[in-house]
């Protein structure tokens, strides 16, 4: 089984700082481009199955790449982006996360959800897939988010949460292949991952 991993396109939030929630995200200038890029970039790729988080940003991506390949897009809650709430709507320069009690896994705003809770979500959503298809052979192209692809990539690293939102970087609309046929990491607890290509 290999994941192709695919950022939404770039939005006008992401470029003003606005913290979106699932009503925000217009595609802008650039994230049009991109959206072509990226679909002539795969669109010579056998996909098998195509999932896409449910939200309008991810959705208007995956559309423009699935103009090649004609597939039925499995759209899903399981890999929105983090929910932050009642900070939503709110610009990142007028909210401050130290403020909130607890650790960074652990921490949320009111209404929203903790880091530790999206690496559940995405631990669900590969074990879907893993259940699936993961004796198989099957290509699957997953159109999500930025900082939910963080932790779920960094996951399968063995990467801590905080190392991997630092650390890792998912540019918008650039495909990253994960093959599960080819083990060759070992995370902390001595458990197969797969091999990563950016």
């Amino acid at each position: 089984m290999e994941i192709i991993f695919v950022r939404h396109a770039e939005t006008k939030n992401n470029v003003d700082g606005t913290i979106q929630g699932p009503e925000h995200g217009d595609i802008n200038e650039k994230g049009e481009k991109e959206i072509e890029k990226v679909s002539q970039m795969l669109k010579n790729e056998k996909i098998d199955v195509f999932y896409s988080s449910d939200i309008p940003r991810c959705k208007i991506t995956s559309e423009g790449i699935n103009k090649f390949h004609n597939l039925e897009i499995n759209f899903t809650e399981l890999i929105r982006e983090k929910y932050n709430g009642d900070w939503t709507g709110k610009n990142y320069k007028d909210v401050s996360w130290d403020q909130l009690e607890g650790t960074f896994e652990t921490r949320k705003v009111n209404n929203g959800e903790s880091l530790i809770e999206v690496r559940l979500r995405a631990r669900e959503f590969i074990k879907e897939l893993l259940d699936k298809y993961g004796e198989t052979n099957k290509k699957i192209l997953v159109v999500s988010h930025g900082a939910f692809l963080k932790i779920l990539i960094g996951d399968l690293l063995g990467m801590e949460i905080k190392n991997s939102i630092f650390n890792l970087k998912i540019n918008h609309c650039s495909p990253i292949r994960v093959n599960f046929n080819d083990m060759v990491f070992e995370n902390k607890d001595h458990k197969n991952v797969p091999s990563v290509s950016l």
